[in-house]
Order: C-alpha cells, then sequence, then structure tokens
C-alpha cells in the first residue's frame, strides 16, 4: 500500500501534464490559430466544427483520458496514505477521485473517438450536422462539469486531510480549498477559473506528496 502511496505523486504529475495542455489551448492555440477571440466565439458552431477536427483538441482529449486514469491512481494513495488516521475521509477522498476519473474519461472519451463517429455521421448527413455538433458539445459540457466538481471535490477533500492529520503546509492546504472550489463552482455557473488553479495544485502537489 506504500508504494501505490507513492505512486500517487506520479499521477499529480500526469493531471499537470494534461492542464498545461488544456491551458496552451485556452490561452493561446485557439484565440490565435481557432479563431476563439472572445468567449462568445464558443457558441458558433462553424468554429467549433473546425476547432474539432484540429490536433490541439485531439491531444486535450488525450489529456482527459490520461487524467481520468490518473484520478484513480491519485485516489487510491490518498487512501493508502489516511485512512489509518482519518478512515472515513479517506474513503470519501477515494469516492470523490472515481467519481471525477468517470468524468474525465467520459470527456476524453467523447474528445476522441467520439469525435471520430461524429465526423462519420456529420459527414454522411451534412444536413444534421449543425444538431449533431451542438448536442456533443452540450454532453461534452456536462461529462466535464462532472469531472471538475470531483476533481474539486478531491482538492478540498485532501486539503482538509493534510490539515487535520498536520501533514500538509498551511499554504498549500488554504490553495486546494481555493482549487477545490473553483471546481465545485461549475456545479452552478461555466466560470473556469480551476483551468489555472488545478495546474498550480497539481504540481505542487507532486513536489509535495512525497514529504509528507
Amino acid at each position: 500500500m506504500q508504494a501505490l502511496a507513492r505512486r500517487a505523486g506520479y499521477a499529480a504529475l500526469v493531471i499537470f501534464a494534461a492542464f498545461a495542455m488544456h491551458n496552451l489551448n485556452g490561452a493561446l492555440i485557439e484565440p490565435r490559430y481557432l479563431g476563439f477571440g472572445s468567449y462568445a466565439d464558443y457558441a458558433d458552431l462553424g468554429k467549433l466544427m473546425n476547432a474539432s477536427r484540429a490536433t490541439p483538441w485531439l491531444l486535450s482529449g488525450l489529456g482527459h483520458v490520461a487524467t481520468g486514469f490518473a484520478m484513480v491512481i491519485l485516489g487510491l494513495g490518498v487512501h493508502a496514505r489516511y485512512r489509518e488516521p482519518r478512515p472515513a475521509a479517506a474513503q470519501i477522498a477515494l469516492a470523490a477521485a472515481i467519481l471525477a476519473a468517470t468524468g474525465f474519461l467520459l470527456t476524453g472519451i467523447s474528445h476522441v473517438i467520439g469525435r471520430q463517429t461524429l465526423f462519420l455521421l456529420s459527414d454522411a448527413n451534412p444536413g444534421l450536422q449543425e444538431s449533431a455538433y451542438m448536442a456533443a458539445t452540450v454532453v461534452r459540457i456536462w461529462v466535464n462539469g462532472l469531472a471538475q466538481k470531483g476533481l474539486g471535490w478531491v482538492a478540498v477533500q485532501l486539503s482538509w486531510l493534510g490539515w487535520k492529520t498536520g501533514t500538509r503546509h498551511r499554504a498549500f492546504v488554504l490553495f486546494g480549498f481555493l482549487s477545490g472550489a473553483a471546481g465545485l463552482l461549475m456545479a452552478v455557473a461555466y466560470i473556469p477559473v480551476y483551468l489555472f488553479t488545478v495546474l498550480v495544485w497539481s504540481l505542487w502537489l507532486a513536489v509535495v506528496w512525497g514529504r509528507a
């Protein structure tokens, strides 16, 4: 179980790499090369159709798949490390990680194999192309919301465990609560602050995880 706990740090690095790709897309590639100059452009189906065929979006999809698997390892690692001092909280953290993993895997599947199916169907039925892309986009937002809320819950739970057991620095605990809140915010509003907070939180977690 200790070996599993140690591997949680590597899982955090995978999450960091995936969110680095998401941030690169959102901050540079999408506005500069895919035509998303403002938030309103994401409602333009023509731009969404074009972007969905771009390689950076495929890479983001693969990042979601990798994050889904990493969340399972992270959840198991957190449970292994904290199950003795805080068994109930450790079980809750594991459940939250499985919830996040489900959301990330569904988002990734919709980005990878789902996009291939979408291309085939929309190309064969051009009259239904816009409807197909709109439906796919709505579903993707739903499952991504599930992923971010699950990840936010994990961050909050891990901060609580670190605080109660004295195994995490206060600054990391506070930032974990902040990052978790940004993910949980997706339950009521689409405000993608989590893109930046998770990037910092996951790298910070990878660095400090072995120091407990």
